[in-house]
């Protein structure tokens, strides 16, 4: 019988109660529904696979479906996501190279919320940050090494001859 998998998302996340100017332009733009929709791309971010989530034409249907979301408001949500971007609330590069929604703050925020974890698995190419050398229990992988059990050399072991 196969051991339990290992949590990937987070069950909670902190959220500022004063938000960042960045954020509260998403707001003024958009009202309500920008900051709404923020907020649910953050639970999305952080419930699934907690540093990043994967944003495709299908994940967009998705999240509406999910999310109350008529097929009328595909512009405005295009739109509210297409403002993160730019004023820097999600990785422009990384949504151009990888079609992906992080950034540093979402990157940081999860580490530190899954510290207490036996094994934290991430991207080599998702990353924005550092990740400190003393983590024992974070893996890094490639994209094209995802799913197996190599690291890319972080997280060595070494062995020592008595």
């Amino acid at each position: 019988m196969p051991g339990r998998q290992n949590k990937v998302g987070l069950d909670y996340f902190e959220l500022d109660c004063q938000m960042e100017e960045k954020v509260r332009l998403i707001q003024a733009e958009y009202g309500l529904k920008g900051f709404a929709v923020f907020v649910k791309l953050l639970q999305k971010i952080y419930g699934e696979r907690g540093y990043y989530c994967e944003w495709t034409q299908d994940s967009e249907l998705l999240f509406m479906s999910e999310n109350g979301l008529n097929s009328g408001s595909l512009q405005l949500l295009r739109n509210i996501v297409s403002a993160c971007i730019r004023r820097n609330i999600f990785s422009e590069r990384l949504f151009k190279e990888y079609g992906i929604l992080t950034s540093c703050g979402i990157q940081k925020r999860y580490l530190k919320a899954a510290a207490k974890r036996e094994v934290v698995n991430l991207k080599k190419e998702y990353l924005l940050i550092s990740v400190p050398k003393n983590r024992k229990n974070i893996v890094i992988n490639s994209i094209s090494s995802y799913g197996n059990s190599i690291s890319d050399g972080i997280n060595e072991q070494s062995r020592v001859e008595e």
